[in-house]
């Protein structure tokens, strides 16, 4: 019982001591002849679960090698890099010639053309930091104010890990942030599956109901009210397991089963007007 006192005291010291993430990326914002200089840091964090893989016998953390298709384990300095042309066919590339590829590294974001924050399709979003002042009050918030001010965002360029992304830099919450963004061909076109043609039309009562479901969940959004209930489950049967009071999560009550679709919608419906 002593060690999960101890556990939670941690946890507690560790969230009141407010660490602040280490800087990823420091340069400049660029418009023109204005410059202005930043640090990014992970907007984001993971709070998912992590497991460990152990040796059940002794408890000890398992390391994974490198074997090679003939059940040789290789070295690392013996690895060299192949791009595949079809099957069991590459071109082998050493590390020289894929460094030479990479892009320059660069400490700017040159602010290339302003536009429409809320034209840009969030499907390529794929992950955001927060900017931060470098020395740079003054221009910082006078960026961050025109941006809060016209909702408009900036397209640029952004170098991270030797990989050239495109970035949007956008007003959020009082600051600055930057989204990289997946390029055109990242995201894939939902033509190329077949799967969606020549679906059926619903019929009239079936969308009158789905319509009065919608309507009747519909309001506004809170993400606070979702939490990971995997992650509180874990944590609880780790929290039991070290005071030796094993608690089993509850099982999910299991719902109904419906006939057809339009036995589902009318179910639905009925339910939600209790």
């Amino acid at each position: 019982m002593a060690e999960v006192v101890q556990l939670a005291k941690e946890k507690k010291k560790e969230e009141a001591s407010g660490a602040k993430p280490r800087a990823l990326w420091s340069g400049s914002l660029r418009m023109g002849l204005v410059n202005i200089p930043v640090k990014a840091v992970s907007l984001t964090r993971d709070n998912r679960i992590h497991f460990r893989m152990l040796h059940k016998s002794c408890k000890t953390p398992i390391s994974l090698k490198r074997f090679c298709q003939e059940g040789d384990e290789v070295p690392f300095g013996d690895i060299v890099y192949g791009y595949p042309l079809e099957r069991n066919k590459y071109v082998i590339l050493d590390k020289k010639e894929i460094e030479a590829a990479k892009p320059e590294s660069s400490d700017a974001i040159n602010l290339d053309r302003f536009v429409n924050f809320f034209q840009i399709d969030p499907h390529y979003f794929e992950k955001t930091y927060l900017l931060l002042p470098n020395k740079s009050e003054a221009s910082y918030s006078l960026l961050r104010k025109v941006m809060e001010k016209t909702g408009k965002a900036a397209i640029g360029r952004m170098t991270l890990s030797s990989a050239e992304r495109i970035v949007l830099v956008h007003y959020y919450q009082d600051a600055l942030v930057a989204t990289t963004l997946r390029y055109s061909d990242e995201v894939l076109d939902p033509d190329r599956f077949g799967d969606l043609k020549d679906l059926p039309e619903p019929g009239k009562r079936e969308l009158d109901l789905a319509e009065e479901i919608v309507d009747r969940l519909s309001g506004d959004i809170d993400l606070k009210a979702y939490k990971d209930e995997y992650k509180e489950r874990i944590e609880a049967m780790v929290r039991s397991k070290m005071s030796d009071t094993v608690v089993a999560p509850e099982k999910k009550k299991a719902r109904p089963a419906a006939k057809s679709l339009m036995d589902a919608l009318r179910m639905t419906a009925e339910s939600l007007q209790q």
